[in-house]
């Protein structure tokens, strides 16, 4: 299962473009069953607010080369050390182990689950206002929350924590970014292949139409060989 590891190597290149660091393993942050508002008067600041950039991407992978072991990294200053509306990206990759013998169906499946975790994992005082029309995922951050001590280390770990409870899941990466000289168009860009990748899967296994003649998609399927085998054990005849 390769479909995305083209594009994770080139997004964690551009990642390692920066001074990044390994945050230390610490206890994960409250994470609650819903999310709870955080009104502006809460607020200490947005990450991503305005017109500031707000990169959000997930992909998946069965190489332990690209995805080794879990890990939460920051480039850029932590949330304690903010004080003020700032551009940034959250890059999460997840390395998947047992999903190579499954059946197309099953393997979509996998990702599905992943996709609705990844949007309702809820750490206290870290609202995620997601805008998937968009591509943005501005966070409002919590005044009271930074006083009891959130920072990235406490927050990625609970998102690790929520996917880790898949079974399939092996080792959860996530890069914070919020480094002001960070390239957030080119972060912007790796984010939007992972997105098509996993909307092309949704294309053809929700019943729409199979011509590819006229699909947005058929450029990015005929790059990449595994949405290729996709379609053709789909029987679709566009792609040869």
């Amino acid at each position: 299962m390769r479909l995305y590891d083209k594009d994770i190597l080139a997004c964690k290149k551009l990642l390692e473009e920066r001074a990044s660091r390994r945050l230390p393993t610490v206890k994960s942050w409250r994470c609650t069953d819903q999310e709870a508002l955080v009104l502006r008067s809460d607020m200490a600041y947005e990450l991503g607010g305005g017109t500031k950039a707000a990169v959000s991407g997930l992909g998946f992978t069965t190489d332990s080369d690209l995805v080794p072991e879990s890990g939460v990294f920051l480039i850029g200053p932590d949330l304690p050390e903010i004080r003020e509306d700032v551009s940034c990206a959250r890059i999460t990759l997840l390395r998947l182990e047992g999903v190579e013998g499954l059946e197309s169906q099953q393997l979509y499946s996998v990702f599905r689950k992943l996709e609705y975790t990844r949007y309702h994992i809820y750490p206290e005082g870290y609202m995620m206002r997601i805008s998937t029309v968009k591509e943005r995922e501005p966070v409002r951050i919590s005044k009271a929350s930074l006083k009891e001590g959130m920072d990235f280390a406490g927050v990625g770990a609970c998102f690790a924590e929520q996917y880790a409870g898949d079974p399939w899941v092996k080792a959860v990466q996530t890069y914070f970014v919020t480094d002001p000289g960070a390239d957030y168009g080119a972060l912007q860009k790796c984010a939007r292949r992972f997105e098509q990748i996993t909307e092309s899967m949704n294309l053809v296994f929700q019943g729409f139409s199979m011509d590819c003649s006229t699909c947005g998609q058929r450029e990015l399927c005929e790059e990449i060989d595994g949405l290729k085998e996709l379609h053709k054990s789909m029987d679709c005849p566009c792609i040869g």
